[in-house]
């Protein structure tokens, strides 16, 4: 099954969400629709079963016709109050409206209403690619993933991006194209909530992805101390998650 797991976003991804080391150029064409679950803790491994019994073949309809990229089921490890996000990826934003429509009608309603009994509130988020690494249909993320979803000066946000994709994008392909890094994503906010920039990564285990975003921020900060003190004015809070893919099966 090539249910695609992470965004970044992302979801997505979210997004996380992009990774082939092999591919060298970004692909800034990704479109990722998270949806963020709050859920009865007690009975997550039930919302699994459902998502992996019921969902998980209706999405892949949509994979194999090409409709979408991709998509991820992450399970929350720490992070804020957000415990299940299903992440759709692909490149065109009404025709993924349409798909999500779809599936959500597809779905068996019984599973559904279970599901939504156990996770019973969420957040939509629509996350359009800054950059990133390019989408390998088969080889989308490591296991586990880090995601940070920064609020930002919505009148200095294109200068964030500025920041981003001139000095550490460069810093992240680096990493990944020496094999520390299955993947990274830069998303900015289209649809959904106070978060407006998401910035994810994905690899082999969360401790590694700690480290790395830690050595590049290090990097660029002894490199570019003033215009990373201009990012961290824009963008000036955060909430970081670490997600495991569950590959939705």
């Amino acid at each position: 099954m090539k249910l695609i797991g992470a965004a970044i976003l992302s979801g997505v991804m979210l997004v996380l969400l992009a990774p082939s080391p092999a591919l060298a150029q970004d692909d800034a064409s990704t479109v990722v629709f998270g949806i963020y679950y709050r859920c009865n803790q007690g009975q997550e491994a039930r919302a699994d079963e459902i998502f992996a019994a019921s969902a998980a073949p209706v999405i892949q309809r949509y994979i194999d016709s090409g409709d979408l990229t991709g998509s991820l089921w992450l399970t929350h490890v720490q992070g804020g109050a957000w415990r299940r996000l299903w992440a759709m990826i692909g490149e065109d934003f009404g025709t993924m409206m349409d798909v999500r429509a779809a599936i959500t009608g597809e779905i068996d309603a019984d599973a559904t209403a279970e599901l939504t009994s156990i996770c019973s509130s969420h957040d939509d988020y629509v996350w359009n690619a800054v950059a990133n690494s390019p989408i390998d249909p088969d080889q989308i993320a490591g296991p586990n993933s880090y995601s940070v979803y920064h609020t930002c000066d919505l009148s200095r946000e294109a200068r964030a991006d500025e920041i981003f994709t001139e000095i550490l994008a460069p810093l992240y392909r680096k990493h990944t194209d020496a094999g520390d890094l299955a993947g990274w994503a830069y998303y900015a906010h289209r649809v959904g909530g106070r978060f407006r920039r998401l910035e994810t990564m994905s690899g082999a285990d969360h401790k590694t992805l700690l480290d790395i975003r830690g050595a590049i921020y290090t990097e660029a900060s002894e490199t570019n101390a003033e215009a990373m003190q201009e990012l961290r004015q824009i963008c000036g809070s955060h909430v970081d998650y670490m997600w495991e893919d569950s590959g939705g099966q």
